[in-house]
């Protein structure tokens, strides 16, 4: 066995730099030692160290850096030459802007930064302990509102001398640790280990899921002008469908009976809030007299707090479950009192429900999702719930930080009132450009487009980056038309849309390397949400999940035209003509007060859920990253 302590000395003698990809390897490898051995809490702090890219810290840091090398008047003054300073004296113009810079830079000169201020807020930690402690400060400082997952798969020493497609398709556990849960910060984290059969063939399929896909969807359209040919191509898209809807079931049924922690805490009015206290009270009383963990406690808890989402069967498998890791001779009577009390909760959070229904909804939960796991379908395991992707816990804090003033009740208000479009820059997507544009200049005509134009970094930069929000529809995700360092170098304030295909997939760009999607580099540069797509989708029908997704959650123009829903969806996405659905329906916008969502990720779960494009390829690929965002422009907040 290799010296830890030895080995953690010469890791921290090291720059973030010269250690490489083996410092995620080894805390993975340490995790798995830790979880193994017992040791919940230290395995929850390697799991989270390994989360974290060093690389970012460059780029991350680049341009903090560059405003620090800017010169102080009074670094200006010392370097000054005889005959500047002699100048200097003889002119009070310039003397009056070194005076009132001087006194500048003393107001606003800030105390030295605590460690959990800094970016690496685990930079100077050296045991695990400590730093499972810090880990625990930071995530009290998070929204209440907020419910954190964090996913990791485990340890895999082939990782740094394989291709990412052998590293996504290698076998290996996950760990599903529950940085903030329903019961904090009353309860500490805890964690769960999956290391199901399964999982083996499921990363294996999960592996070669995206060139299948392509495989089908790309064809020559002069190749299936005729009967025959049109017939294989929607067989073998068929074909994928069943594939893709096993896969998910594959992937559901490996985390059964506990999808249910995929769920966030319910809106908390009066109602709620005294259930929830009944509810937790049976629970500790419970827990209290079986003799069971904290661990054992949050589960229960957090099931309670759904109980009338869990089927009866898990309801039955979780009781079994819980208790099998009680230390009580009465297994199978303590089994039934769990199941029965479960039972109790769901029906009275259904009656609830139906007396109230504000209580059915949730706050969003945010998955800290590490890169080898990415490229699953993580929001299908509970598509009803609001939901926002993160790459980790550091990145997630240090957006949290940046944009703390803007969250309110866990939601990043905005007021978009305007944006900028940037549609079919190519100019080689005609029907899906003639489409957008139809929508856009009829929904939102008071906003600046740029339609089948190549933008120049200048526009990227000054105009895109600037705007309360910017929408790319296109190929990729529009890194083709900006160097990644330029988006470090600047900060974005605005949501940004990224429809086109693999727009916020993670990818490697060499070897083995850290993974990067689009949504690194904005989130690098501070963008507070990005919402894009996982993987390849049909042009028609990303084109109609776009429209949706921006008539739901910004207003148009005026008010006086008909709703997007109510639009012919056949006549627009066959010749991009925008006409009323049904003759004489004459219903406009303003007299329907509630068509409009505040929530972005409450309009992402319908998305998930099938609800504007039923077929399961093409609602399960949109997600949203970063901070969950409410337009306050078109609804206020419930709370």
């Amino acid at each position: 066995m290799f010296d830890a302590e030895a080995t953690e000395k010469e890791l921290r003698s090291l720059t973030s730099v010269q250690v490489g990809p083996e410092t995620k390897e080894y805390n993975l490898l340490r995790a798995d030692e830790e979880y193994r051995n017992g040791n919940e809490k230290d395995s929850i702090y390697y799991q989270v160290r390994a989360l974290f890219q060093c690389a970012d810290m460059r780029l991350l840091t680049e341009a903090q850096e560059l405003e620090n090398q800017l010169p102080n008047a009074s670094e200006i003054l010392l370097e000054a030459t005889p005959r500047e300073k002699a100048d200097y004296k003889r002119n009070k113009f310039l003397q009056n802007i070194l005076n009132y810079q001087l006194k500048l830079e003393k107001c606003t000169r800030t105390p030295k930064n605590t460690a959990i201020d800094s970016l690496d807020f685990l930079q100077d930690v050296q045991d695990p302990k400590v730093g499972y402690a810090r880990i625990t400060e930071v995530c009290h400082q998070l929204p209440e509102e907020w419910c954190v997952l964090q996913l990791c798969k485990s340890f895999n020493a082939a990782t740094t001398y394989s291709t990412f497609c052998e590293i996504a398709a290698a076998n290996g556990d996950i760990y599903v640790s529950l940085l903030r849960h329903c019961r904090s910060p009353e309860l500490e984290p805890t964690c769960l280990h999956f290391n199901s059969d399964a999982l083996g063939n499921l990363f294996k399929e999960y592996g070669t899921m995206v060139e299948r896909f392509r495989r089908v969807v790309t064809v020559d359209p002069l190749a299936v002008k005729d009967h025959e040919s049109k017939a294989k191509y929607w067989k073998e898209l068929h074909a994928f469908e069943e594939y893709l809807k096993k896969l998910i079931a594959d992937l559901t049924s490996v985390f059964m009976p506990y999808c249910f922690m995929f769920l966030g805490k319910r809106y908390a009015d009066a109602a709620v809030q005294q259930q929830t206290k009944l509810i937790f009270d049976r629970v500790d009383e419970f827990c209290v007299e079986h003799r069971w963990s904290n661990h054992q406690r949050i589960l229960l808890s957090q099931a309670a707090l759904h109980a009338n989402r869990l089927p009866h069967d898990q309801m039955k498998q979780l009781s079994y479950e819980l208790n099998s890791n009680s230390n009580n001779n009465n297994n199978e009577t303590e089994a039934l009192l769990v199941y029965e009390l479960l039972k109790s909760c769901a029906t009275k959070w259904q009656k609830l429900e139906q007396r109230q229904p504000l209580a059915a909804k949730r706050f969003p939960i945010i998955l800290v999702v590490d890169e080898r796991l990415d490229h699953m379908h993580w929001e299908q395991l509970a598509p009803m719930q609001e939901c926002t992707r993160i790459k980790s816990l550091h990145s997630l804090w240090r957006l949290f930080k940046h944009h703390k003033a803007q969250i309110q009740h866990g939601y990043y208000m905005v007021n978009i009132k305007s944006g900028i479009t940037l549609v079919n820059p190519d100019a080689d997507l005609e029907n899906s450009g003639r489409r957008l544009r139809s929508f856009l200049e009829y929904w939102l005509s008071h906003w600046q487009h740029m339609f089948e134009t190549v933008p120049t970094e200048q526009f990227m930069i000054e105009k895109a980056f600037k705007a309360d929000c910017f929408v790319y529809a296109g190929h990729g995700s529009s890194l083709q038309y900006v160097s990644s360092r330029l988006i470090y170098r600047n900060r974005i304030k605005g949501v940004i849309f990224l429809f086109g295909c693999d727009s916020t997939r993670v990818l490697s760009s060499g070897l083995y390397s850290a993974l990067y999607g689009a949504q690194d580099y904005y989130h690098g540069a501070l963008c507070p949400t990005v919402v894009g797509t996982l993987m390849p989708a049909l042009d028609g029908n990303m084109d109609n999940v776009s429209a949706n997704i921006l008539s739901q959650w910004i207003a148009p123009a005026e008010q006086q035209i008909i709703p997007w829903a109510s639009i012919d969806r056949a006549a627009w996405v066959s010749q991009g003509t925008v006409k009323a659905a049904l003759k004489g329906n004459s219903e406009t916008l303003e007299q329907q007060p509630d068509y409009h969502t505040g929530s972005l990720s409450a309009i992402l779960a319908n998305v998930q859920m099938g609800k504007v494009e039923p077929k399961i390829y093409n609602c399960s690929v949109y997600v949203c990253r970063g901070l969950p965002a409410w337009n306050a422009a078109v609804q206020e907040l419930p709370l």
